[in-house]
C-alpha cells in the first residue's frame, strides 16, 4: 500500500510568473523515510472540493541532509493541484505527501573521474537540477546541460543555473535553446540535436556515464534516437517524461471493442481480494472507484507508481513510457493505462 505523511509547507516562492517552488519540512522522526536520491519523485495527495487527487512532482533540491526538501509547481491550464497552490496554498498548511522513489537517478561513487550529460526543455530541469547540484557537490565530476526554454522569463532556475557555471566552470557547461527570443550566446529555436551532436565532437562518447533527457514526448524521442545513432547504449539513456498528450482517441476505440465484466484478484500487503470490473474502463479507474486503496500518482503512464506483475490473465496496455521490454516480459505492468481482456486476471503487488 503506498503510504503518506503529513509534511508541513514550510515555504512557497514564485520561480517565474508559472512556477512555484514548495519546500517542505521534514520531522526528524520521518528523515529515514524521506532520504532520496537526485532525481527521484514524491507524491502529493489532496483533496480539492470533496475530490482526491494526486500529482507527482520531482525533488528538484539536492539530497542533503537538512530537513528539507524543494519541488517546483507549474501551472498548466485546468491543472486543478497548481491553481490551488496558486490560490490557496500558503506556509504552515500541511500536504500528504509519499515517499521518494524513481528510477531517474544519480549516485556518487568513488570511480574515476566521469562525464555526464543532461537535456531538458522547461519543467523538465527539476529533477535534472538536483542531479547537476549533486554531481557538482559530491564528486569531481563533469556535466553539460542542454537546456530549452520559451524566454528567459520562464527559465526555471535561470539565476541558480547561473550561479552554478561561475562556481563550477571548469565542470559544468550550459547551452541554452529559445524559442520565442534570440539571445546572444544562445540557441534560437528548439532543442537542436545536431547542435547536442556538435557539442559532444569535443568528448569521447565511450567516457560518457550516463545521459539524463528530461522533458516532453518528442524530446526524449528524438534524443534517445540520436545517442543511440551514436552507439551509446540504451540502458545508458536514461528519461523522465513529463508531459504526454493523453491517448483520448485511442482509448475510445478500445473502449468500444471490449465488453463484459472481468474478475480481478487483487494480492497487496500479503492480503488478497477480488473486484469485478468492466472490459471498457481503465483497470485503475475501476480499482479506485471500487474503495481500493491501491498506488498510483500520474495516472498518465510516466511515474510507475501503479506498477504490479500480472500473474494471470491478458491485458491491454495502451501506453507505456516507463516500462523496459525485459519488464513487460516479465508481466510489469501500468494499471492505469491498462484494460482487462481475459475474463479473469490476477494482478500481484507485493512480488515487484
Amino acid at each position: 500500500m503506498q503510504k503518506f505523511y503529513s509534511l508541513i509547507v514550510k515555504e512557497i516562492s514564485k520561480e517565474t510568473s508559472k512556477a512555484y517552488s514548495l519546500s517542505f519540512d521534514i520531522p526528524s522522526n520521518l528523515g529515514n523515510l524521506f532520504t532520496f536520491k537526485a532525481g527521484q519523485f514524491i507524491t502529493i495527495r489532496c483533496n480539492i472540493d470533496g475530490k482526491e487527487i494526486r500529482r507527482c512532482y520531482s525533488i528538484s533540491s539536492a539530497p542533503i541532509n537538512n530537513g528539507t526538501f524543494q519541488i517546483i509547481v507549474k501551472s498548466v491550464p485546468n491543472g486543478i493541484f497548481s491553481k490551488y497552490v496558486e490560490e490557496n496554498l500558503k506556509a504552515g498548511d500541511v500536504l500528504e505527501v509519499s515517499e521518494p522513489e524513481g528510477n531517474f537517478c544519480y549516485e556518487p561513487t568513488n570511480e574515476k573521474l566521469k562525464t555526464f550529460v543532461a537535456i531538458a526543455a522547461g519543467s523538465g530541469i527539476t529533477p535534472i537540477f538536483s542531479i547537476i547540484q549533486s554531481v557538482l557537490s559530491f564528486s569531481n565530476d563533469q556535466i553539460l546541460l542542454f537546456y530549452g526554454n520559451k524566454n528567459e522569463e520562464q527559465t526555471i532556475f535561470n539565476k541558480e543555473i547561473a550561479k552554478l557555471t561561475e562556481d563550477f566552470g571548469d565542470r559544468f557547461k550550459v547551452i541554452k535553446f529559445f524559442t520565442q527570443e534570440d539571445i546572444k550566446g544562445s540557441h534560437f529555436g528548439r532543442i537542436n540535436q545536431k547542435v547536442i551532436l556538435e557539442t559532444l565532437q569535443n568528448y569521447d562518447f565511450s567516457t560518457i556515464e550516463k545521459f539524463y533527457v528530461c522533458g516532453p514526448e518528442d524530446l526524449i524521442k528524438n534524443t534517445t534516437e540520436t545517442f543511440l545513432s551514436q552507439s551509446i547504449k540504451k540502458e545508458n539513456i536514461l528519461h523522465e517524461l513529463f508531459f504526454s498528450p493523453q491517448t483520448l482517441l485511442q482509448n475510445k476505440a478500445v473502449s468500444s471493442e471490449n465488453a463484459g465484466k472481468t474478475i480481478v484478484k487483487l494480492i497487496l500487503d500479503g492480503e488478497e481480494k477480488t473486484v469485478i470490473v468492466d472490459k471498457n474502463t481503465l483497470l485503475l479507474d475501476s480499482i479506485v472507484d471500487a474503495g481500493f486503496d491501491i498506488p498510483y500518482s500520474c495516472q498518465n503512464a510516466i511515474c510507475s507508481t501503479c506498477l504490479c506483475v500480472l500473474t494471470k490473465g491478458e491485458v491491454n496496455i495502451v501506453k507505456n513510457e516507463v516500462l523496459s521490454d525485459a519488464e513487460i516480459e516479465e508481466g510489469k505492468i501500468v494499471v492505469c493505462q491498462s484494460y482487462p481482456v481475459s475474463d479473469v486476471i490476477e494482478l500481484n503487488y507485493d512480488i515487484i
